[in-house]
């Protein structure tokens, strides 16, 4: 379908709730059109304008026109596949002229983020009038920028850093979505908490919000480009390095069947995407270094070494891992519970915390799961379950890595590991919960 950047324009709320509005034009089908607009909270991230380099800009006017495009399209109306849609995208930008050479890195790293086929073209540019501010000094001192969802990993990779650099100065770089609240809810009480652990020891940007005109589709894997853009900008300015908190599990996400490669292959900090985005961002010359520390760690492994494990499973409970928080008519163990119990991120969440005092509800029971087997609730449950009850061989899971993109990499021996490390982990948490029913179903008990 083609897609134009049509204009970018200033919303003036009040003095402190000013918007950039960047216009899209979709022709979805034959005669049918849909106008949309991604939207941009500049306080207090434009405070940065003409400080950081314009380029990081650039890439955050990017990854929200990317982001409003990818929320409004609804995949089951319009994907060619079942799952992937095509983007023809004509992107009006201030610096236009730098990204011109990167059209291609671009549309190769977003057709692997989101699944689909995009093909954009930079072909014009656009002056955006920032608001002034007062000069302070919140962004003084910053020694590392950390992603920071509100989710356990987020939460482990702000303890580590606190605990080992207590000189150190850390901002939390967070975006919302007006949508979807319950992440900023998330992301605001864990900075509360800190504020008496770690006083003086971090700066919480507040979340910027980035946020469709139309919200037709949840899947969301565009959504970590904006995280990384926000990021991008306060490390720019402050000449420090990015760190992507996530356990190597998820980022990874190694199907549980070859069915799961493309729609329930998450790929929002996959080690592939990361090189991508980091060679873009070399390519535009913005000096960053971008890293996720525990891309070979599994999500138990990241609890098992935390720098401070006392206090990490002391507010544990208030970070948030659930993929579907929302649903809660299908919590039907705890219809109050703050995660759902049956997605994937539950599930590693639940296995990384065994041994340990986990206060998390959850909305479902495995054994509730297995009695609802073929229904979708329990599809995620009964493909770990299928998953772990095979018998891979290290050559099997590494064919399997390759066919994800990963054969360049020289390290791969690594990531089989971590399947195998990981692979162990999700059972250890099945023989835990020892339901003797689902035991028997994996042929673990007679």
């Amino acid at each position: 379908m083609k897609i134009k950047v049509t204009k970018y324009s200033i919303d003036r709320r009040s003095k402190k709730d000013i918007r950039l509005n960047i216009g899209i034009s979709i022709d979805v089908s034959a005669g049918k059109k849909l106008d949309t607009a991604a939207v941009i909270q500049l306080n207090p991230i434009a405070y940065l304008a003409g400080k950081a380099p314009d380029l990081s800009f650039d890439m955050l006017y990017l990854s929200a026109i990317v982001y409003a495009i990818d929320r409004a399209v609804d995949r089951g109306l319009y994907s060619i596949d079942g799952w992937s849609r095509e983007f023809d995208v004509d992107i009006v930008l201030p610096h236009y002229v730098q990204l011109l050479p990167l059209e291609g890195n671009f549309n190769t790293m977003l057709s692997f983020l989101t699944g689909d086929y995009w093909t954009c073209h930079f072909i014009g540019a656009k002056n955006v009038n920032y608001p002034k501010y007062k000069e302070c000094d919140f962004f003084e001192g910053i020694t590392q920028v950390n992603l920071f969802s509100g989710g356990m990993d987020s939460l482990i990779g702000a303890i580590d850093y606190m605990t080992n650099h207590p000189e150190g100065k850390l901002l939390l770089a967070s975006h919302y979505d007006s949508y979807m609240r319950g992440p900023q809810a998330d992301q605001n009480e864990l900075k509360k908490l800190f504020s008496s652990k770690y006083k003086n020891q971090f700066c919480a940007l507040p979340a910027v919000m980035v946020t469709p005109e139309q919200s037709n589709e949840l899947s969301c894997r565009s959504r970590s480009i904006m995280f990384l853009s926000i990021a991008l900008i306060v490390a720019s300015y402050a000449k420090c390095d990015v760190v992507v908190p996530e356990n190597g599990s998820v980022s990874l996400n190694y199907p549980l069947s070859p069915s799961r490669r493309a729609s329930c292959s998450t790929r929002t900090t996959h080690p592939v995407f990361l090189n991508q985005f980091r060679d873009i961002i070399k390519a535009l010359g913005i000096p960053v270094g971008i890293s996720n520390p525990y891309e070979k760690l599994t999500k138990g492994e990241m609890v098992k070494h935390c720098a401070d494990k006392g206090y990490l499973i002391q507010v544990v409970a208030s970070s948030n891992s659930c993929g579907k928080r929302g649903m809660h008519q299908y919590m039907y163990d705890n219809h109050k519970a703050s995660h759902c119990g049956h997605c994937m991120p539950c599930m590693y969440r639940k296995a990384a915390l065994i041994g340990e005092k986990d206060n998390t509800t959850y909305g479902n029971h495995f054994i509730t799961l297995f009695n609802k087997k073929g229904a979708k609730v329990s599809e995620d449950f009964f493909a770990m379950l299928e998953f772990l009850k095979k018998q891979l061989t290290r050559e099997q899971i590494k064919r399997e890595l390759k066919i994800g993109g990963m054969g360049g990499f020289d390290d791969l021996d690594d990531y089989v590991d971590l399947v195998v490390r990981t692979r162990k982990e999700l059972s250890a948490m099945i023989i835990e919960d020892n339901n003797s029913t689902i035991l028997r179903y994996m042929n673990w008990r007679k």
